[in-house]
């Protein structure tokens, strides 16, 4: 086992997910529980609208819950001109409560990253009521919570594997990209490992190509992805 490995979490993922060019496209609507009435999907899809673009890394009079890693910088902020990013990365509805049959709450989760590169993100929490499409109590800034990879996170990662990625690179050489597939399974860094660290967002990538009439099929290209650092590094099995 690596020594990598010795330092990281189980994979997060549950097992790999395969997405498509196109789903990593998406918008957020796919990320609508779909168990929700017409309206309160359109309640939740307008609460959405109005939060997709944020002028702070930190949300104003937002409750702060749990310790921050030791490199993180609650007072960052973009540069002039530069707009804050934020991913929507989960929505998730509230359970039913006794008596109650409908369900009237979710959280929605959004990722920013660092506006200074290498430096952890912070994940923000929404209670939103669906039946109105307002917010229902504080803006939560979660400071240790190992927050799922966005759709753009992934398109991040697989595009620096192929920049920076030599063995990646040569998997694609020559090839006509759709015959490429990846597929990924989120880290969580537990411990300061080179280059990781605590809150670093780490996705291990698998990319493998099927054969054609003048090329065989290709054998795996693992790569560990650092989003955070911008650092691509073999996967030693």
């Amino acid at each position: 086992m690596s020594s990598l490995k010795n330092h990281l979490l189980t994979w997060a993922a549950a097992g790999a997910v395969l997405l498509s060019a196109l789903g990593l496209r998406a918008a957020d609507e796919k990320l609508i529980p779909p168990q929700l009435p017409k309206e309160q999907q359109a309640n939740l899809l307008r609460f959405l609208q109005s939060h997709e673009k944020p002028d702070r890394f930190l949300p104003p009079d937002a409750k702060l819950v749990g310790t921050p890693p030791p490199n993180m910088d609650l007072k960052a902020e973009s540069p002039p001109g530069q707009p804050v990013k934020q991913y929507t990365v989960q929505i998730t509805s509230h359970r039913p409560v006794p008596g109650q049959e409908e369900v009237k709450q979710v959280d929605v989760y959004y990722y920013r990253p660092n506006p200074e590169r290498g430096k952890p993100g912070i994940t923000v929490r929404h209670t939103v009521d669906v039946t109105t499409g307002n917010q229902v109590g504080p803006t939560e800034v979660l400071l240790n919570q190992h927050t799922p990879i966005s759709r753009e996170e992934l398109a991040e990662a697989v595009e620096l594997a192929r920049e920076k990625s030599a063995a990646a690179q040569a998997l694609y050489k020559g090839r006509d990209p759709k015959t490429v597939q990846w597929e990924y399974l989120q880290l969580m860094v537990n411990r300061k490992h080179d280059p990781h660290e605590p809150g670093d967002r780490v996705v291990r990538l698998v990319f493998t190509a099927r054969g054609g009439e003048d090329q065989p099929p290709s054998a795996p290209v693992r790569v560990i992805v650092n989003l955070t650092k911008g650092v691509v590094t073999a996967d030693a099995e």
